[in-house]
């Protein structure tokens, strides 16, 4: 009985927070630049850092991009990553969550891989660059009209299959 009611008052708190109007967060004009710094299921455990850059064309869609760089080195070698892709973002304006901006999209682009190493035994240069495609979930919580947290989860589906989120702070210039 305690947790139906637990349940119970969860989802009436979610639903009070999303039925309560306010200004919309994203719409069409606005233009969002956001550094952020990720997380990602491979490279050793070094966070990647870059920024993302979104421009509204309607009140529900953004186009933008990102570029993001990761590299680290180890005892016989060293990678690094510079990543550039081009990104499309619905957002969920209708659920007049104040103060939040959800959006669901994808992101296409390239990857730029440069891979050394030198075991002792052997040693050179092998690289890999490629595509890169990944669904992205996402949102903004706006802690004023121009400033706002992001969150980014990502799956990259091609070249390096893996998944990842960004944080940053966006800044919300027009």
């Amino acid at each position: 009985m305690k947790k139906i009611l637990m349940i119970a008052t969860l989802v009436l708190a979610l639903g009070a927070s999303l039925a309560i109007a306010g200004p919309a967060e994203f719409s069409k004009g606005n233009f969002f630049l956001t550094p952020q710094v990720g997380f990602a299921s491979w490279g050793g455990g070094v966070v990647p850092f870059g920024v993302n850059a979104e421009y509204a064309i309607s009140d529900n869609v953004g186009l933008g991009g990102s570029v993001m760089y990761q590299g680290w080195s180890e005892t016989y070698g060293s990678v690094s990553l510079i990543s550039f892709a081009f990104q499309a973002n619905y957002h969920f304006i209708k659920l007049d969550a104040s103060k939040f901006d959800l959006y669901a999209g994808a992101e296409l682009g390239y990857g730029l891989y440069n891979i050394s190493y030198d075991s002792g035994y052997s040693s050179g240069i092998s690289g890999s660059s490629g595509l890169v495609l990944a669904p992205v979930l996402g949102g903004r919580y706006f802690l004023s009209p121009t400033v706002a947290l992001s969150l980014r989860l990502t799956g990259s589906l091609v070249l390096r299959p893996g998944f990842g989120a960004t944080v940053g702070v966006s800044f919300k210039l027009s």
